[in-house]
């Protein structure tokens, strides 16, 4: 009675588990021979090509075809059988499915073949890479974003603290000089020539003071203009660079020399074009006394890269200062020996910056400086 109570658990158990569950047999006199799957259940019955009614005598390798590695299969089912205990076979792929398998020695000459259809959870594990894989790439970018717009920031303030210096400063010394001089010319009597000379020095200080007020606007528009990127000749953008260098130069002697042709590069012309005037206009400007100024441009094609070299005979920077030069209101000499606002390589650093480009300098004191340009180089025309 009990033998059949056992024996009707079993079976219910063996009929109705979601695992499959398949008896294999093993002769422990035969090295060679397979194992032989002599009963399974339901579950593994829809895993193989074995069909309920047809798997007596079925070996592993028809059953289950390309699922395991026969020779590994048939040693690990000897020595189960003879010593016990349990295998993991690990996973095998059917198709679009993935299963787990295990076997364990049931006796000398049975063991039992535990299949398990873990599709799903592949699945699931696989999608659960996935979605940690998209988090982790939003994560980095929402960094990469903060850690930008961080530094943006850190650029603003400065900037702010390098304008409020300026209007403090640089701002008030014309508003200054134009007051003195008015309380100069209402106060006392003068001639007619001293009037005249008061009044240019109050029209020199307004022209001073518009030209920093141009260049800050000049400054605040290159952050704020939508610049679309496309093909540029940097043949043409010399060009039209020199064409207006010889407009603002005030009739001011200088050699200039290029050396054509020039790449293309990926940029925007009009930009480019006042970065080119505002280091030209650096060049011929900073030169020792009785210096003629003379300028060379060249271009090179790097790796994917173009740069564009300007080269002059000026008074030179010191190394220590060569990066000072291309912030907001940096000047490295009083405004008494060389007039300007110290906003034009700021604009220029500014400018090639939104280009996805960058700029700078190599110069030694009293040996002239080479400013270069790096820009992506354009691809072959369309």
């Amino acid at each position: 009675m009990e033998m059949e109570l056992a024996e009707r658990l079993y079976r219910l158990m063996f009929t109705n588990m979601r695992e499959g569950l398949a008896i294999l047999s093993v002769d422990p006199e035969d090295t060679e021979g397979s194992p032989v799957v002599i009963e399974m259940n339901p579950a593994a019955v829809k895993l193989c090509r074995c069909r309920s009614f047809n798997f007596a005598n079925c070996k592993t390798a028809d059953c289950f075809p390309g699922w395991f590695d026969e020779e590994r299969l048939r040693e690990t089912c000897k020595r189960l059988a003879a010593f016990g205990g349990m295998v993991d076979l690990g996973e095998v792929s059917s198709g679009a499915s993935v299963y787990r398998a295990r076997i364990f020695g049931l006796s000398e000459e049975h063991l039992g073949l535990v299949i398990d259809d873990v599709t799903r959870l592949k699945k699931g594990e696989a999608e659960l890479a996935r979605v940690t894989g998209l988090m982790e790439q939003q994560s980095a970018a929402v960094e990469k974003r903060v850690e930008e717009r961080t530094a943006r920031l850190q650029e603003i303030n400065e900037e702010l603290d390098s304008f409020a210096y300026s209007v403090s400063h640089d701002l008030r010394a014309p508003l200054r000089a134009m007051r003195a001089f008015a309380g100069i010319l209402l106060e006392e009597e003068h001639t007619e020539a001293e009037r005249v000379a008061y009044l240019k020095r109050i029209q020199t200080a307004s022209e001073g003071m518009e030209r920093l007020i141009q260049d800050l606007l000049a400054y605040s528009r290159v952050g704020r203009q939508e610049i679309v990127l496309q093909r540029v000749s940097l043949d043409l953008v010399v060009a039209d660079a020199a064409k207006q260098l010889e407009l603002t130069s005030g009739g001011k002697s200088y050699r200039l020399e290029v050396r054509e042709p020039l790449p293309e590069v990926v940029g925007h012309h009009t930009v480019l074009v006042q970065v080119v005037l505002n280091i030209m206009g650096n060049s011929i400007k900073f030169v020792p006394k009785g210096v003629v100024p003379s300028l060379l441009v060249w271009g090179e094609e790097l790796d994917g890269e173009c740069r564009l070299n300007i080269a002059d005979n000026g008074i030179g920077i010191a190394p220590e200062h060569q990066e000072r030069i291309f912030k907001i209101f940096e000047r490295l000499h009083g405004i008494e020996s060389y007039p300007g606002t110290g906003i034009g390589l700021a604009i220029a650093r500014k400018a090639v910056t939104r280009l996805g480009g960058r700029i700078g300098v190599e110069s030694r004191e009293e040996e002239g400086s080479r400013f270069w340009i790096v820009l992506k180089k354009a691809g072959p025309p369309s």
